[in-house]
């Protein structure tokens, strides 16, 4: 009988054991304009294929970095603000959250841990509340237009109405044109609209319209996932949008992810 058990573990391994999972990429960083960095981080999903990024912002001030959303999970939130601080030797002094996705707020724990103030409108932060009831309570302290000044950094956030989220805001820099559009806007390479489980399709146009009326001198567009380029991503997005229109079919053109 001994003999048997002990068979049966060493045998066990390669039975039940899986192919371990892929790692992901490694976090990236890359400036866009002066003292503005994009991030992406990395997630994989069940039947995925490839891993899905999401950026964010990161933009250097005289009094420290503000961070534009978070990485996917915590272990790529650690390693953003190692990186923050070996290559910009600086600390994050504050986070804008820009949504209540998981692409948006997946490392919050670690940046509470280590007392980042962390901002929201006060939708973001109810829909945290409900989202992730073991999160902090968020600061819930962005209006439909804030202003954040920093020295000479000047950093407007707006919410332009509800469109891929009831709650979506963009970040404008005016003085390097950066257009931080988040999951508002979709890249050029991109054939749909992504993932729409809380996209309001009615007044998606509308937002988009009023983004694009707003920030017209935006040299650089970066939306919450893929390639960033200029304006035209907004003029894509409005055309994936009026083609779903045409088709009346939402779900036919819904991506899983993200």
């Amino acid at each position: 009988m001994f003999f048997f058990f002990a068979a049966l573990l060493a045998v066990a391994p390669r039975v039940w054991a899986g192919p371990p999972p892929a790692a992901l990429p490694p976090l990236r960083v890359r400036a866009v304009a002066p003292d503005v960095f994009v991030y992406t981080s990395y997630r994989r999903y069940p039947g995925v294929a490839a891993p899905v990024p999401a950026n964010g912002l990161i933009v250097r001030t005289r009094q420290g970095a503000v961070l534009i959303d978070t990485p996917w999970d915590p272990e790529q939130t650690q390693q953003l603000l190692q990186w923050v601080a070996d290559s910009l030797h600086q600390r994050v002094r504050l986070a804008l959250v820009t949504h209540a996705h998981q692409d948006r707020v997946g490392g919050l724990a670690v940046l509470q841990a280590r007392r980042i103030r962390v901002y929201s409108s006060p939708l973001t932060a109810r829909r945290v509340r409900q989202l992730y009831p073991a999160a902090a309570p968020l600061t819930a302290a962005l209006k439909p237009y804030t202003l954040i000044r920093a020295g000479r950094t000047r950093l407007e956030l707006f919410f332009p109405g509800p469109a891929h989220a009831p709650d979506n805001i963009v970040a404008w820099l005016p003085r390097q044109k950066v257009l931080f559009g988040g999951c508002l806007v979709r890249e050029q390479a991109a054939t749909s609209l992504g993932n729409l489980d809380e996209a309001n399709l009615t007044r998606w146009p509308a937002a988009l319209r009023t983004v694009q009326a707003r920030y017209p001198k935006a040299r650089v567009v970066v939306p919450g996932h893929g390639q960033w380029g200029g304006t035209a991503l907004l003029a894509h997005t409005d055309e994936l949008l009026r083609g779903a229109a045409r088709r009346k079919s939402p779900t036919a053109l819904r991506e899983p992810l993200p």
